[in-house]
C-alpha cells in the first residue's frame, strides 16, 4: 500500500483552517480536525452514493480512530499486520471481503510465525470487520466465521541451554559479528531488542563492572527499529552485573553489539540474517564441515568407503530468547541461588510472577542439589536422625 502524501492547510488570520470538496467547505481551529471533516464527509457520500470505500482506504483512516494514544513503535507494529491484509485485498471494497479470503491472507503472509502474533493479527482483522459492520457496510464479521479460522503457529517453549550449548557459545565462532550479540544475551539477561540498542562506550563500565541500559529498540516498520528510552516495562532501564565471560567477550571491543554488514544500525533484515549466518557457523564449526558437504568431504569417504557410520549431524536449535531463558535459570541454579528480588530486578520484570510462572523452572542441577540438601537434613550421618525417622514411622503404623 503505498503511503499518501499528507496535506498541509494554510492557517488564515482569523485562526480557522479551511478546506472544500465539490462544493462543501469545512473549517475547523484545528488542522487534523478539518482534514477529518472532510475525509467523513466524503465517506458517508460514498456511503449514499453506493459506492463503499476500499479495504485500504477503510483501514488507513480507522487504525489512526482506534488506536489514538499507542506509540510510534506499536502503530508501526499494528500497520505490518494490516498491510499483510491489504496487500492482497486493498483494493477490494469493504463490502465484499470473504471468510475464505482472510483465511488465505494467513496461509501466506503468517506461514511459520508464533503462535501468539497470528493470534494478534486475528484480533486486529476482527476489530476492523468489527468497525465495517458497525458503519452498516456488512451484516456480519467475515474475520470471526470459523471458515476464517487461522491455522495455528509455533508455539512456546523457550530453553535452558545445555552446559555442551554454553560452551560452544563461550568458544566457537568467537570472531563472528553476533558474538558480541549472542554472548551478552546469555551472560546479561536482556531482551533481544534490549541488545540491539547497547553500545558498548556508554552501557559497560568495565572498572564497576556493570551493564547499564539506557536505549531500547522498538519495531518503527517492516524493516526498522526506532530507539527509545522507554523499555517494555518500567524496570527495563536497569544496571546489571558483568559476569567475567560477558567482560572477556567485550574487551577492547566498541560501539553497537550488532550491526550491519556496513556497519551501520541493524535492521529487522539484517539480525535475521546475522542470526542465521552465526547458526550455519556454529554448526560448521561443531561438526567440521558445512552441511552441504556433510558426508562428501575426503574424510567422510574414507569412513563409509571403510564400512563405518558417520556421526549424525549436529544442530545448533538454540534462538535467542533461549539464552535470556538461561541467564534467569543460571541465576536460580546458583549455590546458593541469586535471591528472586536480585533476579527480578537483573531481568527486568516489574514482578516475581514472570520469572516464577516461565524462567524459574527445577533443572536438573537444581533437583539433584536440593535432593542432597533434604538428605543432609533429614538423614544427618550419627546423630540418629534416620533411626527417629523409622522409629515415628513405625509408631503411625
Amino acid at each position: 500500500m503505498p503511503r499518501q502524501k499528507k496535506q498541509h492547510l494554510k492557517k488564515r488570520s482569523d485562526g480557522y483552517f479551511v478546506c472544500r470538496y465539490k462544493e462543501q467547505w469545512f473549517y475547523s481551529m484545528d488542522e487534523e480536525d478539518c482534514l477529518a471533516q472532510r475525509e467523513e464527509f466524503k465517506r458517508l457520500e460514498k456511503l449514499k452514493l453506493g459506492a463503499p470505500p476500499t479495504i485500504a482506504e477503510y483501514s488507513a483512516s480507522w487504525i489512526k480512530r482506534a488506536y489514538p494514544a499507542v506509540s510510534a513503535s506499536t502503530m508501526g507494529g499494528l500497520r505490518i499486520h494490516l498491510r499483510k491484509l491489504t496487500d492482497l485485498y486493498g483494493d477490494l471494497p469493504v463490502t465484499s471481503l470473504k471468510p475464505s479470503q482472510i483465511k488465505s491472507v494467513y496461509s501466506s503472509a503468517y506461514l511459520g510465525l508464533s503462535d501468539s502474533y497470528i493470534k494478534a493479527g486475528k484480533q486486529l482483522f476482527c476489530a476492523l470487520f468489527d468497525a465495517i459492520v458497525a458503519d452498516g457496510y456488512l451484516r456480519t464479521n467475515p474475520a470471526r466465521e470459523k471458515a476464517a479460522k487461522p491455522h495455528r503457529g509455533t508455539t512456546g517453549g523457550h530453553r535452558q541451554i545445555t552446559q555442551e550449548e554454553r560452551t560452544w557459545i563461550e568458544t566457537l565462532c568467537t570472531d563472528h559479528r553476533a558474538h558480541p550479540a549472542v554472548i551478552t544475551m546469555l551472560y546479561a539477561g536482556i531482551r533481544p531488542q534490549e541488545m540491539k540498542a547497547v553500545l558498548i562506550e556508554r552501557d559497560v563500565d568495565f572498572k564497576a563492572e556493570t551493564i547499564t541500559l539506557h536505549e531500547f529498540a522498538h519495531i518503527q516498520d517492516s524493516n526498522h527499529y526506532q530507539l527509545t528510552e522507554k523499555g517494555k516495562t518500567d524496570q527495563a532501564a536497569r544496571t546489571i552485573p558483568l559476569f567475567p565471560p560477558l567482560k572477556k567477550a567485550l574487551s577492547g571491543r566498541k560501539g553497537r553489539l550488532i550491526t550491519s554488514t556496513k556497519g551501520k544500525q541493524v535492521t529487522i533484515q539484517a539480525w535475521r540474517s546475522a542470526w542465521e549466518s552465526y547458526v550455519v557457523c556454529m554448526e560448521t564449526a561443531i561438526n567440521g564441515c558445512p552441511k552441504r558437504w556433510y558426508g562428501r568431504t575426503r574424510e567422510h569417504k574414507a569412513i563409509l568407503d571403510a564400512g563405518g557410520q558417520l556421526p549424525p549431524w549436529r544442530s545448533f536449535t538454540v534462538v535467542p530468547y533461549d539464552l535470556r531463558h538461561s541467564f534467569c535459570c543460571m541465576c536460580r541454579d546458583a549455590d546458593p541461588p541469586v535471591e528472586l528480588h536480585t533476579c527480578v530486578r537483573w531481568m527486568g520484570h516489574n514482578d516475581a510472577k514472570m520469572i516464577m510462572r516461565i524462567y524459574d523452572e527445577a533443572s536438573d542441577d537444581r533437583s539433584e542439589k536440593e535432593a542432597e540438601r533434604i538428605k543432609k537434613t533429614l538423614f544427618r550421618s550419627g546423630n540418629g536422625s534416620g533411626e527417629n525417622l523409622v522409629q515415628c514411622t513405625n509408631v503411625d503404623k
